[in-house]
């Protein structure tokens, strides 16, 4: 849907000067380009966001008084309605406007997560995080559409965007541990929700100008998928997705406290070290992201989502018998795989749903990956104030990657006809 629909007046003659560059022209390019640019800059905020409060539980039961699964119980809801949301969400912008879903993203985040950093008890916590969570619904249902129709190299766009996403997840327990620990817990929400608003008057100049707008069509040509297969695909990626989100949720939200756990006996261990490790191999992902990106313009996408989900089963049960930085290492591993696979799904994704009901399609996905956060989250406190440990939990997500990995066995081969065909003369612009 174009700005005007979206309630947004545009310079009609703004860059349009501009020549044409090999039959594509720059103004239209430098749109692309735009609306790429703020979604990776929506996916970081995302991230960001979404897992500030993991590593902001280790220190709160002391200022509220609360047992730590409890603390960690107040963001369930939030995420709950980070995935189930995503399918309005994305409903939404296919009926109205992906650009203008993408201001009401920026908006809504940046004010839920002040709301969390002015709490003044466990209620209003819980009311902060969720209004971040249902905020941030928005992002991957509409920013992923977004990128998908506007990139012409779709592979390596997803890989950088998916780097952009782990700056968010990276940084997040950086700047939670160093504010706890030279700060307040609080400016770990106010901060980044400040830099979120901001972003989304950005966005909203962008969109006056012209410079960024909805995308009607298809940058990179998607031919259609093989006959009969749609339910086929859709039936096997709702159980993978599923499993996928239940996995990167329990991944993101315990290690934290598994790194506190598994270098206990180093001594003292300060927020800001926890934070920096948790960061660390967050960080170190991202060359995963990309490296997946990569292979999935030149692999089939099935190929690359079935090794990453095989390879996947061993660490995640053998965890609860490591102990020390082998911890860590494994756990990097995992989340390096669980990241790498990430663009071949979003590819898959796109050659089974129609433009126009693209941003639905990632809606239900990510309603599935990502609701299903909110039970990782409940399942995880439990068993740990119940038993001390993760081990129990981390055979249930071992178990979850076999479920997965038998079911993308399943998938339909590529042929020639249902890969995306990428234009030679477009690839230079991405």
């Amino acid at each position: 849907m174009s700005e005007e629909a979206a309630g947004v007046e545009v310079d009609p003659s703004y860059g349009r000067k501009s020549a044409a560059v090999g039959g594509i022209d720059a103004f239209e390019r430098r749109q692309d380009l735009c609306a790429i640019a703020f979604s990776n800059v929506a996916h970081t905020f995302t991230h960001l966001l979404t897992a500030l409060y993991a590593t902001a539980v280790l220190h709160l039961p002391l200022v509220f008084g609360m047992p730590y699964g409890e603390m960690l119980s107040l963001s369930s809801l939030g995420l709950v309605l980070y995935g189930v949301g995503a399918l309005p969400a994305g409903w939404l912008a296919d009926r109205w406007s992906r650009a203008g879903m993408m201001v009401i993203f920026f908006f809504g985040v940046g004010a839920g997560s002040i709301l969390t950093g002015l709490a003044d008890g466990p209620d209003m916590i819980f009311i902060g995080l969720t209004v971040i969570g249902l905020f941030a619904s928005i992002y991957h249902p509409v920013g992923i559409a977004w990128i998908v129709a506007s990139a012409r190299r779709r592979g390596i766009v997803l890989g950088i965007n998916g780097v952009f996403g782990n700056i968010g997840t990276s940084f997040a327990p950086v700047l939670v541990g160093m504010t706890i620990d030279f700060l307040s817990w609080r400016a770990a929400f106010l901060i980044p929700g400040i830099l979120a608003i901001l972003s989304g008057i950005g966005l909203l100049v962008a969109l006056k100008k012209g410079l960024a707008s909805d995308v009607e069509n298809d940058r990179t040509p998607t031919p259609k998928a093989q006959p009969g297969a749609v339910l086929r695909v859709f039936l096997i990626l709702t159980l993978t997705m599923t499993c996928a989100g239940f996995i990167y949720a329990g991944l993101s939200n315990t290690m934290p406290k598994l790194f506190e756990i598994a270098l206990a006996g180093d001594g003292d261990i300060s927020y800001t070290r926890i934070g920096l490790l948790v960061g660390v191999v967050s960080a170190s992902t991202s060359i995963f992201g990309v490296f997946g990106g990569w292979l999935a313009d030149r692999l089939p996408v099935r190929t690359i989502y079935i090794i990453c989900w095989l390879l996947q089963i061993p660490l995640l049960l053998g965890i609860v018998s490591m102990s020390g930085h082998i911890v860590i290492a494994a756990i990097l591993i995992v989340y390096g795989l669980n990241i790498t696979f990430t663009a071949a799904e979003n590819i898959l994704v796109a050659q089974y749903s129609p433009q126009r009901w693209r941003s639905v399609a990632y809606g239900a996905k990510f309603a599935l990956a990502l609701g299903i956060a909110g039970l990782s989250v409940i399942v995880a406190g439990d068993l740990f104030d119940s038993q001390g440990n993760f081990d129990m939990f981390y055979i249930i997500l071992g178990l979850a990657a076999i479920s997965a990995t038998i079911a993308c066995i399943l998938l339909p081969r590529e042929s020639a006809s249902t890969r995306v065909v990428e234009q030679p003369s477009l690839n230079t612009s991405n």
